[in-house]
């Protein structure tokens, strides 16, 4: 069983999982027709000039018709979402969250007449790119959206697939963190529930620690409830079997997972 559940996560991994090979959507989220129409053909126009290759471009004027989009997508987008729609002010940011939860990977920016909404972003958890504010001149507007997108492609096409944590849950959801964000995993309150601990958010998903921890050498098994990144590390307290991360958690380490850590010079 556990061969044949390997092989198929091998097999994801090498025809759907290279995202830098996936098609990358582009999405809007604005409920005025008239700025979607000029965010849009802008945005065509830029990429059409500048030979840039992004698969789907879709525009919404709803936050349940993006919401269904998603499920008919791949991972690791970028989006440009308005907070305010239909009257609801945040609205976008709380969509937001949902696009996080399926898109860990994905580049969110926000663009809004509400600019005072930009320090609500980390509130939300939602790991925002950008915030754009539309009052501002016609050139620095276009400017922005032009920096967001070339950050996006540059990111895309820089980054190494290895530095990415890409996990196909027993679900079948696709999980894509970068190793650098990660913090820890540990076992939830349900049978095979695992939550994934980063900087700015927790994800469950279901899965298993000990495929989890095969994925990277920066993940180390420190007790049979917990793997963490090595690389986070940021003291050993001996005495008191533990250690403490970077984000301050602490945690109990075992016999077996003390013997782990000093394998890699960590205990």
């Amino acid at each position: 069983f556990v061969l044949i559940r390997d092989m198929k996560m091998l097999i994801y991994i090498l025809t759907v999982v290279d995202w830098r090979r996936a098609e990358m959507n582009l999405i809007i989220l604005e409920d005025d027709l008239l700025q979607q129409e000029r965010l849009k053909k802008f945005i065509l126009a830029y990429l059409s000039q500048k030979k840039h290759s992004i698969g789907r471009m879709i525009v919404c004027g709803k936050t349940r018709q993006l919401l269904e989009e998603l499920e008919n997508i791949s991972q690791n987008n970028i989006y440009f979402l308005e907070t305010a729609i239909k009257g609801d002010l945040d609205a976008g940011l709380k969509v937001a969250q949902k696009i996080r939860k399926f898109d860990p990977l994905g580049q969110i920016t926000f663009v809004t007449r509400h600019s005072e909404f930009a320090t609500l972003t980390y509130e939300y958890r939602v790991n925002a790119h950008d915030v754009i504010d539309k009052k501002l001149s016609e050139m620095a507007f276009y400017d922005r959206i032009i920096a967001n997108i070339e950050d996006f492609l540059t990111f895309n096409e820089q980054l190494p697939l290895s530095e990415v944590f890409t996990y196909l849950t027993r679900t079948g959801k696709v999980i894509t963190a970068l190793y650098s964000d990660i913090y820890f995993f540990e076992t939830g309150n349900l049978s095979h529930q695992i939550l994934l601990s980063m900087k700015s958010e927790v994800i469950p998903f279901y899965g298993s620690l000990t495929d989890i921890e095969k994925t990277s050498e920066c993940l180390i098994r420190i007790h049979r409830n917990t793997v963490v990144n090595k690389n986070k590390i940021k003291r050993c307290l001996k005495k008191d079997k533990k250690i403490v991360l970077e984000d301050e958690t602490t945690f109990y380490v075992s016999r077996s997972g003390r013997k782990n850590l000093r394998e890699i010079n960590k205990w």
